[in-house]
């Protein structure tokens, strides 16, 4: 037995994880600080993943698109109640956001929906779903699904079809780099002009022409083969696709020094073996750091001398999907990295049976649904199929155990998960070692605390601002109170910290917002506040394949189109479906000490004397500069000796002045709290609060220095519309009803029995629908089911 040191993860703690230790070769180990250090970053740098489920993957102009959200924790993929905000996007291919939406998320889960206007060109667009604390690791990592939007209304401008293609190849030696005099595995990627992969004929060639190795493609444009460099000798291939055009791509440098490291698959072991050039005889050290999703699953340490070092890993100690094998020299820096990929071993596996294998229009459809795990949270997803329909994949297991950790896009993912057939093994293996992806670099790893720009919006939805002087420059210590004008008062406060932001964490904060965000104009006029954009503005280097439609499409069109327009007509406030009532909300402040409504009261024209009759807690003084508000101190039975905090329909009024001078008239309701109040890092002498008949300030003119701005809160939530067809006066209705889109639940909930049946009833429209069933259950197994019915 090889003495070696080695680290086993199970599970998943937020806490730094303790490691069994057994030293250790010739008095050589893996330092501890690179452990810890490494277990530091990950349970500070918390990864999560996203997934949404769409209810089509085509759609028209004026259609709506439904969406469930899916949020796990980035190393067991169990469902993940830590973001309650996930922003959705749909991106143009000039990388334009022009639809957006914030989703309310419960328990790892949320839903919502996308109107697609009708300004919209025809083209492939991309659906992008991320939270705040994704913005850390960049676009790279938000998740990502290309659909196709058309346009009825606006010819398209199609890409023409080329008949010799622009190919593109690239190369990449296993482990990261080609060493001379060293054999290594060189993997090859080559795509056409859409980046999808191509088939082709290819050829190495030294400088003098000589061919040394031959290759084919085995899937999407993937391969490998095997070459020694010389010295100072040149390569470079040549590519030939299938209309015989040739092409010539440089392969990369090799290094006079350095390590080549090879991965095979031995039964049931995995081995790795280190070359090292040049090779001296002397024993040095070298680490070999494995790791799946931030999970350590083995750490070991040997000796490189003449030979080859041996590392070999238990495939049983390997956490399911994609694992890191990262190579360390003696100082500890990282000099060879590979990715090997274990196929799940559970999957979410939902029967799906309907009564009938057809039916006619306007039937009840009876759908039983059967899951492998009673903790299970499905999405289901009713829609006609056509020629213009694209066909389910890359589903919520694919996605989180392959598409999301891997760099760029991967073709046919479901191709990849069938772990009996040799062919997929080693297309699986080329796959790896063509896109090669993580999202830390081990530069960050060996910092102190690693960089968390953006905050996890772990309770409710942040609006984020900065604070500047005249000269926009960012200013620390000025408190700012932001609110909107409503019924129910709200009203959050922040001081500006030392980079002079300000955090404002909303509650109950749902759909279009008139918002007012200010400083205290008595003391802190010169100062200004701008908002963040919480959207993100960066973009994937990933480009959108081009629209190509055929004129055997056109009828299609045609018809969906008219389809949409009288489902519009007809039921178009049903399907639509206003949202439902807001959550109950109260005022910040709660139960206030007083209440008065004014209507009950002798109605006098000044504020004034409203306040001198009949407001008993609120005192009213006139000075020279004005006047001034009193409240009493019930607590210590006395009077505060600074003006309180008053509100006009939850906005902050401190120019006391001008809510003396507003009528009283406009306002129903005035409510006292007569005592000390705290509202984040401030407190107030008491509060004074006016509530208008409307909620909307009555006309009362805000200072001009206060920003003032519509902002969208969050989507709230809107019900889809299933007509049902249950008596013979319904089934005979005239009125038409033109609907694709059959049956659309972001929720179901199986029980304990794993079993559910639902009920929804067809359309109008005959033709072949397909059942889509997506979700994951509480311990991380996750799976996708499709069943057709005509």
């Amino acid at each position: 037995m090889r003495p070696s040191l080695y680290l086993i993860i199970r599970g998943f703690t937020p806490t730094i994880l303790l490691l069994a230790v057994t030293n250790l070769l010739n008095g050589q180990s893996i330092p501890d600080d690179l452990i810890k250090r490494f277990n530091d970053y990950r349970t500070q740098a918390v990864v999560e993943k996203i997934y949404v489920h769409t209810d089509r993957s085509f759609y028209l102009t004026g259609e709506t698109l439904w969406f469930k959200v899916y949020q796990v924790d980035g190393s067991l993929h169990k469902p993940f109640d830590l973001s309650k905000v996930v922003y959705v996007e749909v991106i143009s291919p000039t990388n334009q956001a022009v639809v957006q939406a914030k989703v309310e998320m419960n328990n790892g889960f949320g839903s919502g929906s996308l109107f697609l206007p009708a300004s919209l060109n025809s083209a492939s667009y991309s659906l992008r779903a991320y939270t705040s604390l994704m913005k850390n690791f960049g676009p790279e990592f938000y998740f990502q699904k290309t659909f196709t939007l058309v346009n009825p209304f606006i010819r398209p401008t199609l890409e023409k079809i080329e008949k010799t293609q622009t190919l593109t190849a690239q190369f990449f030696p296993e482990g990261g780099n080609l060493v001379i005099g060293l054999k290594s595995k060189v993997a090859f990627q080559v795509t056409d002009k859409s980046g999808n992969g191509t088939v082709f004929r290819g050829a190495i060639l030294n400088e003098k022409n000589d061919t040394l190795v031959s290759f084919r493609p085995l899937k999407s444009g993937m391969g490998h083969f095997s070459f020694t460099p010389k010295a100072l000798e040149t390569y470079h291939a040549i590519i030939t696709d299938v209309g015989g055009v040739k092409n010539s791509f440089n392969l990369p440098s090799a290094k006079e020094k350095g390590f080549v490291m090879q991965l095979e698959e031995m039964g049931n072991k995995v081995e790795v073996s280190v070359t090292r050039q040049p090779n001296t005889g002397e024993g040095s050290p070298i680490y070999l750091l494995a790791h799946t999703r931030n999970m350590i699953c083995k750490a070991e340490a040997k000796l490189l001398q003449e030979k080859p070092a041996i590392f070999q890993i238990d495939k049983s100690k390997l956490a399911d999907g994609i694992s890191h094998m990262t190579l360390f020299d003696e100082n500890l820096q990282p000099v060879c990295e590979r990715l090997f990929f274990k196929q799940p071993g559970q999957k979410l596996i939902t029967e799906i049976q309907t009564n009938n294998k057809e039916y006619k229009t306007r039937q009840s459809i009876k759908l039983s649904l059967s899951v492998n795990s009673p903790s299970a949270n499905l999405s289901v997803a009713v829609y006609k199929t056509d020629s213009i329909s694209l066909p389910h994949k890359n589903g919520i297991a694919e996605y989180l155990w392959l598409t999301a950790d891997l760099k760029g896009t991967v073709e046919s993912p479901e191709y990849y998960f069938n772990d009996n057939d040799p062919a997929v093994i080693e297309a699986a293996d080329n796959l790896m070692l063509t896109h090669g992806w993580r999202r830390f670099n081990w530069d960050d790893i060996m910092k102190v605390k690693p960089v968390m720009t953006y905050l996890s919006e772990y309770r409710n939805h942040v609006i984020k601002g900065v604070v500047k002087n005249p000269s926009g420059v960012p200013v620390s210590g000025i408190m700012t109170y932001m609110s909107s004008p409503s019924k129910a008062i709200s009203l959050y406060v922040s001081r500006s910290n030392s980079n002079g932001e300000v955090f404002y964490e909303t509650k109950n904060f749902y759909d279009l917002n008139r918002i007012i965000v200010q400083t205290n104009q008595n003391i802190d006029s010169i100062y200004r506040v701008e908002l963040e954009d919480p959207f993100s503005h960066q973009f994937s280097a990933a480009a959108l394949p081009g629209l190509q439609l055929s004129v055997s499409m056109k009828k299609q069109f045609l018809s969906r189109s008219i389809d949409m327009q009288v489902l519009d007509i007809y039921q178009y406030k049903k399907k639509s479906g206003a949202p439902g009532p807001l959550p109950d909300s109260i005022n910040f402040y709660e139960t206030p000490d007083e209440t008065y409504y004014l209507d009950d009261y002798t109605r006098f024209p000044v504020m004034e004397e409203v306040l001198r009759e009949y407001v008993h807690g609120v005192m009213v003084r006139k000075h020279r500069e004005g006047f001034h508000l009193f409240v009493l101190n019930n607590v210590n039975k006395s009077i505060f000796e600074e003006d309180p905090m008053v509100l006009l329909d939850g906005i902050p009024v401190f120019d006391i002045n001008k809510i003396m001078a507003f009528s009283p008239l406009k306002i129903r309701k005035l409510e006292v709290f007569d005592r000390k109040y705290f509202v984040g890092p401030t407190s107030f002498s008491g509060l004074v609060s006016c509530t208008t008949y409307q909620g909307d300030l009555g006309g009362f003119e805000l200072d001009t220095r206060n920003l003032s701005i519509d902002y969208e809160g969050l989507q709230q939530q809107r019900e889809f519309y299933s007509p049902r067809y249950q008596d013979p006066h319904q089934r005979e209705s005239r009125v038409p009803d033109n609907r694709s889109l059959l049956y659309w639940n972001p929720s179901i909930t199986p029980g304990t029995e794993g079993k559910q049946q639902i009920e929804f009833f067809t359309s109008d429209l005959d033709g072949k629908y397909q059942v889509v069933v997506e979700g994951i259950s509480k311990e991380g197994v996750s799976g996708s089911s499709v069943l057709s019915f005509e």
